[in-house]
């Protein structure tokens, strides 16, 4: 073995070492501060001094959140989740990765839940600016954010939200050639666009990919949500059309049906990355504000 490699291997051997007892100690002062309930199984600390300490032992805050979950510390922030999400569930939604496509109506308001419930880690994809028809429905846009790019105001707004998040920013409209790299690294892949030219693209790369697709579309006052697993039945048949011709297009958007679709989507997302079972695998959820109608078909 060259020199160079036995100075690399030792240098990884040290540094991980180094890595161990940092945290050794992270752990031993974390669990001096969490303070125990009688009606949970698990300590608690709050989020601004988990942030602290992580800042004293120069790690990471996903690291830090990561290393409390695992030791059943709970950071505070997600105290409302229990008992709907178990410890060892949220340890696997910190644990997540998800690739989020179109962050105007939809992806707004889901990465805003997903990032308030605990979702670790965000691939954010999107090369649209906002402009003032964006301001009836979407969520990340005001007035302040106006031209601006919504992959920008997404991360802003996750870093406020829950600063243990991870996010990865493509300021960019995707490409097929974009989409085998970054499924690579992600667990679940989540469909917000707002048009229909992309979609069939995301979910023959996705199936490609082994993962699973968690969709929505909104027209109108009606809006849709299905889940598709590699080889099983997708919605495509709902969004057939030219391009710039989309239902959404002629039927507009109101804030109203967007944010249903999107809560539908996220706790689709939340179901699967904690491991339960989809409730919309091989199905549609159907929405329709006119009329007051919801409907979960068959595909």
């Amino acid at each position: 073995m060259s020199s160079r490699k036995t100075t690399g291997l030792v240098s990884s051997r040290q540094s991980g070492v180094a890595d161990s007892l940092k945290h050794s100690l992270f752990i031993s002062e974390l669990e001096k501060i969490a303070r125990s309930h009688q009606q949970f199984p698990f300590s608690c600390v709050s989020s601004s001094s988990l942030l602290r300490l992580a800042i004293s032992h120069n790690i990471t805050f996903s690291r830090a959140q990561y290393l409390a979950l695992k030791h059943k510390i709970l950071p505070e922030r997600y105290i409302r989740n229990f008992s709907s999400i178990s410890l060892a569930e949220q340890t696997r939604l910190a644990e997540s990765r998800i690739l989020l496509v179109g962050l105007g109506g939809l992806g707004g308001y889901i990465l805003e839940i997903l990032g308030r419930s605990g979702v670790g880690s965000f691939i954010l994809a999107d090369g649209d600016y906002f402009e003032e028809s964006n301001l009836n429905r979407q969520i990340l846009g005001t007035v302040d954010t106006l031209e601006k790019s919504k992959v920008e105001a997404a991360r802003t707004r996750l870093e406020i939200i829950n600063p243990f998040c991870r996010c990865q920013a493509i300021f960019s409209f995707l490409t097929r050639k974009d989409l085998p790299g970054l499924m690579e690294n992600v667990d679940l892949v989540v469909d917000a666009l707002g048009g229909i030219e992309f979609r069939q693209i995301l979910l023959e790369e996705t199936s490609r990919a082994g993962l699973p697709l968690v969709t929505g579309f909104v027209a109108g006052t009606t809006g849709l949500a299905s889940t598709v697993y590699p080889g099983g039945k997708n919605p495509s048949a709902f969004w057939q059309g030219r391009s710039g011709d989309g239902a959404e297009n002629r039927l507009g958007n109101m804030a109203t049906i967007v944010s249903l679709i999107a809560s539908v989507q996220a706790a689709e997302v939340i179901k699967i990355l904690t491991e339960q079972q989809s409730g919309m695998a091989g199905k549609v959820f159907l929405a329709d504000f006119e009329s007051l109608t919801f409907d979960l078909l068959e595909m």
